[in-house]
């Protein structure tokens, strides 16, 4: 009997569990990188401005690239806006 309710309770939480692979990068993509003299050369990427680098490292020492896997935000299309823009076209094109 203990068996059938370990299984049905280890499918349940199979199917019902938020199933998110884990990632190495944050939440949010940062443009910009700092490799600082001090720390090995290991990259912290957590800056959206290139200032933003720059005033970080500046008396420390180091150096300020872009961020080789930087992802640019999608924004999504308004659906309203959009039917406004193709309803647009498709009047020009009925004339």
């Amino acid at each position: 009997m203990r068996l059938p309710v370990l299984t049905v309770l280890f499918i349940a939480a199979v199917l019902f569990g938020e199933n998110r692979a884990a990632s190495a990068q944050s939440e949010n993509s940062y443009r910009w990188c700092a490799t600082y003299a001090t720390k090995g050369g290991t990259p912290s990427c957590y800056f959206a401005t290139r200032e933003q680098c720059m005033e970080t490292i500046s008396g420390i020492g180091g150096s300020c690239s872009e961020n080789p896997y930087h992802v640019a935000a999608v924004r999504p299309v308004h659906v309203a806006a959009a039917r406004k823009h193709t309803s647009k076209n498709s009047h020009a094109a009925a004339r």
